[in-house]
């Protein structure tokens, strides 16, 4: 289970986003608290709940955007609607917020149940709500809720990486990283950190002792081999990139691989297949962690990449297609009132917002590069449209420029850190731009 911290806002459009959600079937709204005579009434509207929250607001003019927003996310349908009301009562209480006025609205319209909370962050005395290391504590607070206790799970994930044979200490830190770890190494010992904050540690002694006494099955690496070949005649193994996804359906790379064929393996022989890439390159090699034989080996010891990747019918050039996902060739034609719908979103991500990517993101969209020309996606609809269908030529190159210049950013950061998976904190949808089009038709 996943928690988000969503955007701020001074208009409180979390509250016009969700109940939209609801009025189109796509959401429910769960719980109303500690909203007053407010709650006495009936029929209340979007814009009831909002100027109540901003009357609490305006109690501290110094928080000039006192929207507390959070998505809390399930894996598939694990948990209903109403277990994760009760999971978000309690984590807004453990957050500060159990007796802020905040509305619940469970939404059901992804593969992932989740629900939404919307609130202030200023009380009724004028004081301002805890945010000091929101999102660590968001994260600790929903691992208590579900009682997790993330020192003690850590220390169990230590002593079993600690009964896998290894051949090098990098392959050990895989076994852990693999699991969501960041290891450290300082003064002797090795840290590991998780949800942004150390959660164990011990001797680097214990990997070098293991490394001694490391023993091999000499028949497994062979058994491995023959599940390569009897798999990959089943399932692709092209390489794509490895995505999480946030509510609203929108994906974001993790800067790691993965493969049809990978996915299986992991899900169902407990082989997690680790392919090595720098600088957004394609994998010049890669290692299996074999949880059912306790190992790590060399991914060429048991089958070279190539002959791997080659196993199955070829996919097409390696270059061109591994860095984003596939975009339909015969996509459906667009009507002109949905095309002048995207081009105003388009615009407003690049106007609007700090950078093009943090507007996207609000907004729900992504770009792809494909064949030399930048795709606008959006995967709630499973719409692809070419930005030079949508923009005029300045504007286009204004788009451009700021996508570069957001590619080079990210290029420049994977040189510096390791990218491993991590919660995503998704943005708020900006209702402005997903509904000012309609009212600059209607001049209103």
């Amino acid at each position: 289970m996943i928690v988000r911290i969503l955007s701020s806002s001074a208009s409180f459009s979390g509250v016009t986003y969700n109940m939209t959600k609801v009025d189109r079937d796509k959401g429910e709204l769960m719980t109303v608290a500690n909203f007053g005579a407010l709650q006495g009434l009936q029929n209340l509207r979007p814009e009831d709940y909002k100027n109540y929250l901003k009357s609490i607001s305006a109690n501290n003019k110094a928080v000039k955007k006192p929207q507390f927003h959070v998505a809390i996310s399930a894996e598939g349908k694990s948990y209903d609607k109403h277990a994760l009301t009760e999971i978000a009562i309690q984590w807004l209480e453990k957050m500060g917020y159990g007796e802020q006025p905040y509305l619940l609205i469970y939404h059901k319209d992804t593969g992932n149940n989740h629900i939404h909370a919307v609130s202030t962050r200023i009380d009724k005395q004028g004081k301002k709500i805890n945010s000091g290391f929101e999102n660590i504590r968001a994260v600790h607070n929903l691992n208590v809720v579900l009682g997790i206790d993330e020192k003690h799970n850590a220390a169990l994930d230590i002593a079993k990486a600690l009964t896998y044979n290894f051949s090098t200490k990098a392959q050990f830190f895989m076994i852990l990283e693999n699991q969501g770890y960041l290891l450290r190494e300082q003064d002797g010992m090795i840290q590991l950190i998780k949800f942004g904050k150390q959660q164990g540690e011990f001797e680097r002694s214990k990997i070098e002792e293991r490394l001694k006494n490391s023993v091999y099955h000499p028949g497994r690496k062979a058994q491995i081999k023959a599940q390569f070949h009897k798999y990959a005649a089943l399932h692709d193994t092209g390489l794509m990139p490895a995505f999480i996804t946030s509510p609203g359906s929108y994906k974001q790379k993790t800067g790691a691989y993965t493969s049809e064929f990978a996915e299986y393996l992991k899900n169902k022989l407990g082989l997690a297949l680790i392919f090595h890439a720098k600088d957004g390159k394609p994998p010049y090699g890669y290692s299996v962690i074999d949880h059912s034989g306790k190992a790590v080996y060399k991914g060429g010891e048991i089958m070279p990449l190539v002959e791997l990747l080659n196993t199955k019918a070829q996919r097409g050039d390696f270059d061109n297609d591994i860095n984003q996902p596939d975009i339909p060739e015969n996509r459906r034609d667009l009507d002109s009132e949905t095309t002048a719908y995207y081009k105003a979103i388009l615009e407003a991500a690049i106007n609007n917002y700090p950078d093009l990517i943090q507007g996207l993101h609000h907004l729900g969209l992504n770009l792809n590069e494909r064949g030399g020309h930048l795709f606008l996606e959006d995967q709630a609809s499973q719409t692809f449209i070419q930005v030079d269908e949508l923009l005029d030529e300045p504007a286009l190159n204004e788009l451009y420029r700021q996508y570069y210049q957001s590619e080079e950013i990210t290029e420049e950061i994977s040189r510096q850190y390791i990218a491993i998976p991590a919660p995503y904190i998704a943005p708020d949808i900006d209702d402005e731009a997903t509904h000012g089009r309609k009212r600059r038709r209607k001049k209103t």
